[in-house]
């Protein structure tokens, strides 16, 4: 099955991509960002589905509408706007539109319109769990295929989802208080730094390190947009007991760093929000295969406490470098994270210096590294206390947001 999307803002973009993954994980995805490569593209290789946004820069997308439609292809058209005005609906009809879809939206329900028109006989949408079960036969098959071609995520809770989606109804206070806790999140942290750095979004030389500067550069419908692309991510919401409990551990850790480097930052210089956002991610790897192992379970598939923690020791390194790779974080991110455990030899740069310091701080320094790195800081060894430092976690959210 071959689906055109045509949509040019990214955050939107990659939302309607893991929307159409998620009902049909064989499809071939095209996304274009002008309504004349989108022709070329259908032209060259034609389309079960076009997803075609109405407001674009030069051409629009109703034009994209009227010569498929005029050319008697076999391709379903739906028509994703803003606006929902009868004229515009009309509009589109005249054309012989197969489906509209008004922006924002709710997720169930396209997937629901989705699955309905393109339901015929040749085109019926399968789930992953039909898919897989007849591919693997074990967890480590599934590992191995998940960790080479398939895709990475980092759990979210799906109440949390609803209450970034409903983010522009809050007042400043509670706002506040979610963008907080948006800040702590890996998945939100993950997702919205790695889209701020693509090509949709970057506009300069320099990366974009830290949360608060992506989040200004793709704002809160970005956020709105890539929060539904994660909850689309097979297991991303966590619903066995010691997955969860895995999953607050690991959260609870990545925001000790956290505390732990701004402690840092009352004694040496350096960049504190960038290494605070690093923080975040500094168990990426683990974070990442637990959506894994729930995908597993969903598919009627067992796992144990013994096995889960030999699934993360052993491919939590691999699934760090998968994530990083994937969702194409800043090097300078990547580096940061690598440092929390490992430093590379020869290294002077002092945030990595900083990020292994505050590693050892809270994991333990067995081999005493810590006053030789102090001390290229020009730091005594008194200036810090080698003790684990423990965060509270957020209170999950209530039914309803």
């Amino acid at each position: 099955m071959r689906v055109l999307i045509l949509e040019d803002e990214p955050s939107m973009a990659a939302l309607l991509e893991q929307l159409v993954k998620h009902l049909w994980p064989q499809a071939e995805v095209f996304l274009e960002i002008s309504a004349v490569s989108a022709l070329e593209q259908w032209r060259a290789r034609g389309a079960d589905l076009a997803l075609l946004d109405w407001e674009l820069p030069g051409m629009s997308g109703i034009e994209v509408l009227k010569q498929i439609k005029r050319s008697e292809s076999k391709t379903v058209c739906v028509m994703v706007s803003a606006h929902a005005d009868r004229h515009s609906i009309l509009a589109a009809g005249v054309h012989h539109v197969d489906a509209f879809i008004v922006k924002p939206f709710d997720i169930d329900e396209v997937k629901t319109r989705l699955s309905q028109i393109m339901a015929t006989p040749s085109q019926v949408p399968r789930t992953d769990s039909e898919d897989l079960t007849k591919k693997f036969l074990s967890i480590d098959e599934f590992l191995a295929f998940t960790l080479t071609r398939g895709t990475l995520g980092v759990p979210i809770d799906p109440e949390f989802v609803n209450a970034i989606k409903g983010i522009h109804h809050l007042n400043a206070e509670d706002m506040r208080c979610l963008l907080q806790r948006c800040q702590c999140d890996p998945a939100i942290v993950l997702r919205v730094l790695s889209l701020a750095n693509s090509h949709g979004y970057i506009r300069g030389a320099d990366p974009l390190e830290t949360f608060g500067g992506a989040l200004r550069c793709i704002g809160l419908d970005g956020l709105i947009n890539l929060s539904a692309e994660m909850s689309l991510l097979p297991g991303s919401a966590l619903k066995q007991d010691l997955l969860r409990a895995k999953y607050l551990e690991l959260q609870s850790d990545c925001n000790a760093l956290a505390d732990i480097v701004t402690q840092l930052s009352a004694k040496v210089e350096f960049d504190v929000e960038a290494a605070r956002t690093a923080c975040r991610l500094s168990r990426i790897g683990e974070l990442s295969l637990l959506p894994v192992m729930q995908a597993w379970l969903d598919l009627g598939q067992s796992l144990d406490e013994t096995r889960c923690a030999a699934i993360l020791a052993r491919h939590a390194a691999r699934a760090a470098d998968r994530i990083n790779s994937q969702w194409a974080l800043p090097n300078t991110t990547h580096d940061r994270i690598g440092a929390v455990s490992l430093l590379p030899a020869g290294t002077v740069r002092k945030e990595q210096l900083v990020m292994r310091i505050a590693g050892l701080l809270q994991g333990g320094d067995p081999n005493q590294e810590l006053p030789r790195l102090l001390a290229r800081l020009g730091l005594p060894a008194s200036a810090v206390e080698p003790k684990k430092v423990t965060i509270n976690n957020f209170p999950p959210f209530a039914k309803g947001g």
